[in-house]
């Protein structure tokens, strides 16, 4: 049996895990997912290693995190990674670039056909788009402006369904029916983010009964504020209207699960279901009151920073057992070595994400504790170990009444992070934050400045983008 295999790895927008049918969400969101959850595993505890949008897929794709890759925030410093001017086979100067390499580059040098489809063109970023065989960023439809209401999932997914009958073919035609079985699909999937397009239909409410945050007095405080993405920019005034918003939260995920299913529908008809690596994640998920903030990223807290983690693995390789949920903490920054784990292609040396594999076969969780970061509304880090969460706010954006320099919270008895247990616990802080700083020494080891640090120095891209707006 070769470890050579198929790869489909689907990044869905702002979709959190408990919206999410294999996460316990009860309501009819995702049976595409679900369906893959029953093949497979789910991570339940799997987060963005940075987030939002590009440094989280920074993250994936090179396999690094945002200390040593350098993308920490949005704007004109997502541009570059910390890389190597050229990405060819020699050695320059001493330093070797395939030990550098992205996820489709690795899979180049290895002759693994890889594909993209992204609806993400808002940000165009060189590291992302080179080096795919075949690179779709379909535009939004005729007459509508470049915004944040872009590509429709339903034109992705067909773009995707080409992308896969070139791979496909591409395969074929080296050696026998599927040639050696390797490819790589990506498919970037914008819906469920803002703005929501679906109505809100009965079948998705009611779902505001599992979210105990915010209460209807929090609301009313909450519009209280002058802080950004209030209640009132999404018309909440009580918990009625929340629930109205979740419902059209809901229904965009499933429109998004809906075209989802084709494309696993085609992998089913060519028989490249079963022998697949099958990962559905995201790039960050979103909050919906919990801190104040409705339907936006902008914080290291768990609503944007929790993501699902689904893996349906080859159906002849070993596995922890069916339908399994992982209790570990991973990133996304491990679905990158996971992927050259599969496909039998030697990781590059300088990636710092581990492979998920033995956890899937049942032997371990990769890791104990996870660090986390966001860079875009606000600068924020956080360590997470056991029930414990340490978040040290570097920039609070537009949020300085709000976040304090230093949160503690007992996830277990606190998962909406609601009561900070700092004072109570000064051991546990003094201890996650020295985790913090020997993770910036070593994993950012071959930087000279830390690049959260930057951001928060210069102010978080979204902040500046507010200054600049309001003083036009």
């Amino acid at each position: 049996m070769t470890d050579a295999r198929p790869v489909v790895v689907v990044d869905v927008d702002s979709l959190r895990p408990d919206h999410v049918g294999a996460y316990g969400h009860p309501l009819p969101t995702t049976p595409t997912v679900d369906r893959l959850a029953e093949r497979g595993v789910t991570f339940g505890r799997a987060y963005a290693a940075s987030t939002p949008c590009i440094p989280s897929r920074a993250g994936l794709l090179t396999g690094r995190y945002a200390v040593h890759h350098g993308v920490a925030t949005h704007g004109a410093e997502a541009l570059t990674l910390h890389h190597p001017d050229a990405w060819a086979y020699e050695e320059r100067d001493g330093v070797d670039p395939r030990e550098w390499q992205t996820l489709p580059e690795a899979c180049y040098r290895a002759g693994v056909p890889t594909g993209a489809v992204s609806t993400f063109p808002r940000h165009p970023a060189p590291w992302f788009v080179r080096t795919w065989h075949r690179l779709e960023q379909p535009r939004e439809p005729p007459g509508e402006r470049e915004t944040f209401a872009t590509v429709r999932a339903e034109d992705a997914v067909d773009r995707a369904l080409s992308v896969l009958d070139d791979l496909a073919e591409a395969t074929a035609s080296r050696t026998g029916a599927h040639g050696d079985g390797r490819f790589l699909l990506y498919l970037q999937l914008w819906d469920p983010h803002f703005p929501y397009r679906r109505e809100p239909t009965a079948r998705f409410r009611g779902g505001v009964d599992r979210h105990p945050h915010p209460t209807e007095e929090a609301i009313a405080a909450h519009g209280e504020r002058s802080t950004p993405a209030g209640p009132d920019a999404v018309d909440v005034r009580d918990r009625s209207d929340l629930d109205r918003l979740l419902a059209q939260y809901d229904a965009e995920i499933r429109h998004a699960d809906d075209e989802l299913g084709r494309l696993v529908e085609a992998l089913e008809r060519r028989d490249l279901l079963d022998p697949a690596l099958v990962v559905v994640t995201g790039d960050h998920g979103e909050a919906f009151g919990e801190h104040g903030v409705y339907r936006h990223h902008w914080s290291v807290h768990e609503p944007t920073q929790r993501v699902p983690l689904v893996v349906k693995p080859p159906a002849d390789e070993p596995r922890a057992a069916v339908d399994v949920d992982i209790d570990g903490p991973v990133t996304n920054v491990d679905v990158a070595p996971t992927v050259l784990d599969y496909l039998g292609v030697e990781r590059p040396a300088r990636w710092q994400g581990r492979s998920l594999r033995p956890a899937i076969e049942g032997d371990r969780s990769p890791r104990e504790a996870v660090v986390l970061e966001h860079g875009l509304q606000t600068a924020q880090r956080a360590v997470v170990r056991d029930d414990w969460k340490l978040v040290r706010t570097l920039h609070p954006g537009e949020w300085s009444e709000h976040l304090p320099e230093t949160a503690l919270y007992d996830l277990g008895a606190d998962p909406y992070e609601q009561e900070n247990v700092a004072d109570e616990h000064p051991t546990v802080v003094a201890d996650l934050t020295e985790t913090a700083a020997e993770w910036v020494r070593s994993a950012g080891a071959e930087r000279l400045s830390d690049p959260l640090a930057t951001v928060a120095e210069r102010g978080p891209a979204g902040h500046r983008f507010r200054q600049w707006w309001t003083d036009r």
